[in-house]
């Protein structure tokens, strides 16, 4: 009989310690709830479970704190930035002027021409070095827009000088399809993929067409330019990589890589039979 007793109570001790157990976690987890809807108070009860609660809350704290601080840090670098691009632009604007005045005065002169252009070659290198700062600094910047990819494509075409022995077919099927991300941004995005292909001394023909499954909506920028040595395309969206035959800054695939990336997307290249194809494929995530 006492033995059955003790079974009994042991069972009834072993059910009473497993019902608090549960009630406890499930006020910590109400607690992370509750800190995730900035309700930072804290129970204030003495238990087992109140070193568990006091280390989550701290951590948290630690979190929100350190998140605060990083965005309050972005804004400043990117108000600095803006501020030394300022700074930069204002005397780089007057010698643009001072070169074109000299042009005129010495037409003969090659020399001013080709400091000319070098200063317009700084300036545009000033405005992508603070488009890719804003980009490094704020996580936030892009809009969820709906975009038709036709219209896209044609904006950024439109935005550039397309050699004019290079011909650019983009296919009916983008008019049906539509994404969602920063149409500024993208636009940016496709400028640099574009003017990667139309550069190519070889190439004059562009074809654009795109496709949607279930996934993703995909994007392609297909060229005939000759390809992409297999050194370089490993590195081709690298930051200041420059590949052999490249008059550009190493900077314009990095920045489309990063644009597309946090517009919910994944961006590649390989080589064809005649040129290089790129793929944006946007997830269909809204």
């Amino acid at each position: 009989m006492v033995y059955v007793f003790w079974i009994i109570s042991l069972f009834l001790l072993y059910y009473f310690l497993e019902k608090r157990k549960k009630k406890r976690i499930n006020e910590i987890i109400d607690l992370i709830e509750n800190m995730k809807n900035q309700n930072y108070k804290i129970p204030m009860k003495q238990d087992d479970f109140s070193i568990l609660e006091d280390k989550t809350y701290k951590l948290f704290i630690e979190i929100v704190e350190a998140k605060e601080t990083t965005s309050k840090n972005s804004e400043k670098q990117i108000e600095y930035l803006e501020d030394i691009a300022h700074q930069i632009k204002t005397p780089i604007t007057s010698m643009v002027f001072s070169a074109e005045n000299l042009e005129i005065d010495y037409p003969d002169n090659d020399d001013i021409g080709i400091l000319r252009r070098q200063i317009q070659r700084l300036n545009s290198l000033s405005d992508i070095l603070l488009k890719l700062s804003s980009l490094d600094a704020n996580k936030d910047l892009m809009k969820k827009e709906e975009i038709n990819l036709d219209e896209l494509v044609t904006y950024a075409l439109d935005t550039i000088d397309i050699k004019r022995s290079t011909s650019v077919k983009i296919e009916n099927n983008l008019k049906e399809n539509i994404i969602f991300g920063d149409f500024y941004w993208l636009t940016e995005a496709l400028i640099n993929i574009l003017k990667n292909a139309d550069n190519r001394p070889s190439c004059d023909k562009i074809e654009v067409s795109s496709y949607k499954n279930p996934l993703y909506t995909s994007l392609i920028i297909e060229d005939n330019g000759g390809g992409i040595d297999k050194d370089s395309i490993k590195k081709i969206f690298k930051r200041f990589y420059k590949t052999p035959d490249s008059k550009g800054f190493g900077i314009g695939l990095a920045m489309a890589k990063t644009i597309v990336e946090k517009n919910n997307g994944v961006i590649s290249v390989d080589n064809t039979k005649d040129g290089a194809r790129f793929e944006i494929k946007f997830y269909n995530v809204t």
